[in-house]
């Protein structure tokens, strides 16, 4: 020991080196174990595997053959059923639509029974609308009372579905019996006209037979069928009447709707009543002309007393 050092001081400088060469040996040993360690455990563990990566090759997954199914035997020549035969129908001529065919279609659609008609003798079908032109006039005063029940008769023979009208002529004017317009053959409208006429202070018999003012008013009416009765025609105050201007107005009132056939839109049926004795040997009458000319070869008949007595009741 040197002289004039403390003794405590001079360790102290001796012991410092060696403790830090002993710490720096320690952390060798220790980066080497730690070293050592981490070699032992990489080898430890297997190697990856390599893996390519190939956006462009196409995958194959394994395919599962399926069974096929054997297909049925099918006959060679099978037995073919031949189609059902048709029967195309033949085709009616086509025509230009015409009042008269309209109204044809239009019967044939209803039974003959709701659109058939009878008074007096003269019978008549497709009849939906019907106008009795009755004449009244001097002449008819025997005649009436069976004409009116001949009436009556033939409008309760009506169908429901039919509409009519009646009116009465003598001198120049027409009498119209209410409401003047075509009603349903109804009980009640039957029974209503039935009484009107029957009325003696509405219907008076005298006077002579123009029969054009009872026409006009029934053509306004637009009906199927007219039927017109009388003992015959004549003009006013007893002269005779002008048969070419009475055809004349009524081409007028009534043209021809269909020129094929030569129908028009109403026919006429003419009832001439007359004497037992009466027969055709005189020509033509008015009336017989009239109904030719506006309803037809069976558009006209004449009828004596004992006739007309028998229509009501023997009338089916």
């Amino acid at each position: 020991m040197r002289s004039g050092q403390p003794p405590r001081r001079i360790r102290r400088s001796r012991v410092v080196p060696w403790m830090a060469s002993g710490l720096l040996h320690a952390m060798v040993i220790a980066a080497g174990l730690v070293i050592t360690w981490t070699v032992i455990q990489d080898e430890s563990r297997p190697k990856p595997r390599p893996i390519i990566s190939d956006f462009r090759s196409t995958a194959f997954l394994p395919v599962q053959t399926l069974p096929v199914p054997e297909a049925p035997a099918i006959d060679e020549t099978p037995e073919i059923e031949s189609p059902p035969e048709i029967m195309i129908p033949v085709l009616p001529e086509l025509t230009e639509p015409t009042w008269a065919n309209m109204d044809m279609s239009y019967g044939s659609s209803q039974s003959s029974s709701d659109t058939q008609a009878e008074f007096a003798g003269a019978r008549v079908t497709n009849a939906r609308s019907l106008v009795y032109v009755i004449d009244a006039s001097g002449s008819m005063m025997t005649w009436l009372p069976m004409v009116l029940d001949a009436l009556e008769q033939s409008l309760e023979r009506l169908s429901p579905s039919q509409r009519f009208s009646v009116l009465f002529f003598q001198r120049d004017r027409s009498i119209p019996v209410p409401p003047e317009r075509l009603v349903k053959a109804s009980p009640a409208n039957i029974d209503r006209v039935m009484k009107w006429s029957s009325r003696g202070a509405n219907l008076i018999p005298g006077g002579g037979s123009n029969p054009m003012p009872a026409l006009e008013q029934a053509f306004a009416l637009e009906p199927d069928v007219i039927f017109l009765l009388s003992e015959g025609l004549d003009g006013t105050n007893g002269s005779t009447l002008e048969v070419d201007q009475l055809f004349q107005r009524l081409d007028t009132l009534n043209p021809i709707a269909d020129p094929v056939n030569s129908t028009r839109w109403t026919r006429i049926q003419c009832i001439e009543i007359g004497a037992d004795q009466e027969n055709d040997d005189d020509g033509d009458s008015t009336m017989q002309r009239l109904g030719e000319r506006y309803g037809g070869s069976d558009g006209w008949i004449r009828l004596g007393r004992k006739e007309l007595a028998k229509q009501p009741a023997g009338a089916p």
